[in-house]
């Protein structure tokens, strides 16, 4: 009998030690915001959709998504906003290289460098999605606002892009593009295609830029043989801003006034004479 007792009151001892040892050891800290954010971003899987809830969310580093099959949602243009405004590290706001890709109902602001970069990506949709600057027209302010590059099946949608020192809605070297119903003002350029093939720009308003509309073709750049673009029934109007690039960005040879300008091959010199329903000035060069 005491044997039994002794027994038992060991592991009594023993299983209070585990307990204590238990109730020691430190919890885990709470990510942030930020910290959370970037591990649904890492760790997302095809068919995911993170979710921005409203609010200003602060950001200090850059974000990056390469999964497909993503998509990332707020509550409204202007009620989820990460803002990146005290960014210390990386050069995007969110960078994506990834497939079937949708981002919607939010908003980037103050990013150090371009705020949406889509690059190499093929079926991707930005919707109601804003881009800004909050400073006002600056050198400083990071190039691009919605900027896929070297990507297809792309549609931008309702965006607002507002302040970039190079294109508030930026499409290069892509394929098939639908660029509507979205709005482009205090930029250098409000909206740009560049090298890319078979674009419809339509149903925009491009206010307050340096230059409203640009479509180019330019030499020295993977992708050549931009072509088959249409811009049409597009509101250009007061783009007087003063061009406010960076030195010896290609933009900065834009002069304020500019409502569609194009630098281009001669097949999309010959497609801009078919441009219907633009009331400014068009440049061709």
């Amino acid at each position: 009998m005491n044997k039994v007792i002794f027994k038992i009151a060991a592991l009594s001892s023993i299983a209070g030690l585990l307990a204590t040892c238990s109730e020691q050891q430190p919890a885990a800290p709470d990510l942030s915001f930020e910290e959370s954010l970037q591990q649904q971003l890492i760790e997302a899987q095809p068919g995911d959709v993170i979710e921005i809830p409203a609010g200003t969310h602060e950001m200090t580093r850059s974000l990056s998504l390469n999964v497909p099959g993503v998509t990332i949602r707020g509550t409204g243009i202007d009620s989820s906003v990460l803002s990146f405004a005290n960014q210390i590290q990386g050069a995007e706001g969110l960078l994506v290289n990834a497939d079937d890709f949708v981002i919607e109902d939010l908003a980037i602001e103050d990013t150090v460098g371009d705020a949406l970069k889509i690059n190499e990506s093929h079926n991707v949709a930005v919707r109601n999605v804003r881009t800004e600057w909050t400073g006002g027209a600056l050198t400083t302010n990071g190039a691009y606002g919605i900027y896929p590059v070297q990507s297809s099946n792309i549609l931008i949608d309702g965006a607002v892009a507002i302040g970039a020192s190079d294109a508030g809605i930026y499409v290069g070297q892509s394929n098939q593009i639908i660029v509507r119903n979205s709005r482009a003002e205090y930029n250098v350029a409000g909206i740009e295609i560049e090298n890319s093939t078979f674009a419809d720009v339509y149903d925009n308003v491009a206010t307050n830029n340096t230059g409203g509309i640009l479509v180019f073709d330019l030499p020295g750049l993977p992708v050549q043989g931009g072509r088959n673009t249409r811009v049409f029934n597009n509101e250009i109007i007061n783009n007087n801003t003063g061009n406010f690039a960076p030195e010896g960005n290609i933009v900065g040879t834009v002069p304020a006034g500019s409502g569609l300008r194009v630098l281009a091959n001669e097949a999309l010199k010959y497609l801009a004479t078919l441009l219907r329903t633009i009331t400014l000035p068009i440049f061709l060069s």
